[in-house]
């Protein structure tokens, strides 16, 4: 948020600074200059409805006044941040008629659609090579377990047939080659949500029912409300998050009880017995959720009380079904 802030402030410098509004247009040039500017604060989170706002905000701008072409700036940043094409050509069209009465075809929209070309370009070159890298490092990371993994796995599977094991030697060497297959499976999953943009659940039982075949005792599984996906999946991997830290930070037979209440915002609370002394921090899984909780418009919450460990994390829920409870494991 603080970089939309910073990009939208000078923005508005350069719009103003260069005459785009002035008072003696009015207050409907006013309200207008207003709507095609505060609406880039949330480019990022909502790109194509932001992009539609200051489309037809900008050619009613354009259309009132005699126009300045820094009165549709506001449109560029906004068509950086769309990756939608077809939105992209309908915005820099409209602007382009908008200009044409007062400025004609070259001055005006040959030249209103041709910046506008260039600025949905630049923004398309930059999320693929955002794209492009993100795979590379998933590339790496996939290469990297994969080997790993598979020397672990089968040296276990060697132990497992040759040892001389107890039966809870080998249901734990079956925990730890069930963990190993599920490790590569989820990365191979990272690698195909990267190549096809479709969209996946987060598979949260599968999560919760490994962890509880490792020793973490669950009575019940979270049921969460409807939410929209980016905040869904926040959600469950905050609570994939606390089940992984009870059972590392605890060992096995550690009760984790979850709450959830919903309503206007969501609210899940996690929290388990201590074993030994508080740990201090909360660890860079609850770091990395904490920013990404308060890039989303919630907070996350950690500490210790009455013997306990606490974990909270509060989430918006607009546009959801309120639904409260849990259902039997």
């Amino acid at each position: 948020m603080r970089q939309s802030l910073v990009t939208t402030a000078a923005v508005a410098l350069v719009f103003f600074a260069s005459g785009a509004w002035t008072p003696q247009q009015g207050w409907l040039a006013a309200g207008l200059s207003a709507v095609q500017l505060v609406p880039l604060l949330w480019a990022r989170r909502a790109p194509a409805l932001v992009l539609a706002v200051v489309t037809l905000a900008s050619a009613g701008h354009l259309l009132l006044d005699q126009p300045r072409n820094t009165m549709y700036v506001p449109v560029l940043l906004a068509l950086y941040s769309t990756p939608q094409r077809w939105l992209a050509v309908a915005s820099a069209l409209m602007v382009g008629a908008a200009v044409f009465p007062a400025k004609g075809p070259l001055d005006g929209t040959v030249l209103a659609v041709t910046i506008s070309a260039v600025a949905w370009l630049l923004g398309a070159e930059r999320r693929r090579a955002l794209a492009e890298r993100a795979e590379r490092a998933a590339r790496r990371l996939h290469d990297t377990l994969a080997q790993t993994t598979a020397v672990m796995l089968v040296q276990a599977e060697t132990l497992r047939a040759v040892g001389d094991l107890t039966q809870a030697d080998r249901e734990r060497l079956d925990t730890l080659l069930a963990a190993g297959r599920g490790a590569l499976t989820l990365v191979r999953r990272t690698l195909d949500d990267l190549r096809d943009d479709t969209e996946r659940t987060p598979d949260l039982a599968e999560v919760l029912a490994r962890l509880r075949t490792a020793g973490l005792v669950l009575d019940r599984d979270p049921v969460l409300p409807a939410l929209p996906r980016p905040v869904r999946e926040l959600a469950e991997r905050f609570v994939a998050e606390t089940a992984v830290n009870a059972l590392r930070h605890n060992g096995p037979g550690v009760r984790l009880r979850l709450s959830v209440e919903s309503g206007d915002r969501v609210r899940i609370t996690a929290r388990n017995t201590l074993k030994g002394t508080a740990r201090e921090g909360g660890g860079h899984g609850l770091a990395g959720l904490a920013e990404q909780t308060a890039a989303a418009g919630g907070a996350l919450s950690h500490g210790q009380r009455d013997g306990e460990w606490v974990v909270s994390v509060e989430l918006p829920a607009a546009g959801t079904r309120s639904r409260t409870g849990s259902r039997a494991a």
